[in-house]
């Protein structure tokens, strides 16, 4: 019988040379294939609070999910495990509202979210908000998520370059992110791994420091000493400024195992 493919995990969080504290939050929950990155804003304290709460109801709905059922969430159909990882989400940012309403010292406060969750030989991808994923992959670093921000906007829109994007005064604005509304519209896609893939998933604090070809100069390096990496990376963010607080999750893919099922049976 085939089995859940095999991952290894590492992240690092550091609060930057400029900021007091660290609002960014990461998860890393290893049985289930699964990590969580995300980026807190609002007021004094309140998007410390916003990223944990976030990254561990991502976490908490997903282990619940495996434990109420007697098959693995990586046995499940891709379908339910898309389901419930936008549920985890969701619930998430119903949260994040709720206290920030029913707490005046949370009032507006808000977290970007990216989720990695492996299912079979696929890697889930979710984001909300400017917090990425990145796919390293022979020799090759691609972005794999799409700014959810005013200046992504504006690229798409052909109003300003890529080269010029990174030293807008607006690219910090976000268009979402979770617990700033009611209702949140979440982005997922479904990635086909190969072994040897290394996925990085980072706060802007990583990706405002350091551009493209610095990034995949260091995962070029180290994507053989995840713990390295991340060091390095975070450390180079902070030569270049550390304005921001800075946070990197990497999931390299060891070993691949494909699982066919009878999704029809199993989808209800």
């Amino acid at each position: 019988m085939s089995l859940q493919s095999v991952l290894e995990f590492a992240g690092r969080s550091d609060t930057g040379l400029v900021r007091a504290q660290n609002e960014d939050a990461f998860e890393i929950c290893e049985d289930l294939g699964l990590a969580v990155l995300a980026d807190g804003m609002g007021g004094y304290n309140a998007g410390e609070v916003a990223s944990r709460m976030c990254v561990e109801l991502i976490a908490q709905f997903l282990q619940q999910k495996q434990q109420a059922v007697w098959m693995p969430i990586f046995s499940r159909p891709a379908v339910l495990a898309v389901r419930w990882l936008n549920d985890a989400i969701t619930l998430a940012n119903t949260r994040v509202y709720n206290a920030s309403h029913e707490n005046e010292a949370y009032l507006g406060m808000g977290t970007t979210a990216v989720v990695a969750l492996s299912h079979q030989d696929k890697l889930l991808v979710a984001h909300v908000g400017d917090s990425r994923a990145y796919r390293f992959r022979n020799g090759e670093l691609s972005q794999i998520t799409r700014d959810h921000s005013v200046l992504q906007a504006q690229i798409d829109a052909g109003l300003i370059s890529e080269k010029d994007a990174r030293f807008s005064p607006i690219k910090n604005l976000i268009t979402r992110a979770v617990g700033a509304q009611e209702n949140i519209e979440i982005e997922i896609h479904v990635h086909q791994m190969e072994v040897g893939d290394v996925y990085l998933l980072c706060s802007d604090g990583l990706t405002d420091m350091l551009n493209h070809i610095e990034i995949h100069h260091i995962m070029h390096q180290y994507n053989s000493q995840l713990e390295k990496c991340c060091e390095v990376l975070i450390n180079s963010a902070n030569q270049f400024g550390g304005r921001d607080n800075i946070s990197v999750v990497l999931v390299k893919v060891t070993e691949l195992h494909q699982r066919k099922l009878m999704e029809h049976i199993f989808a209800s």
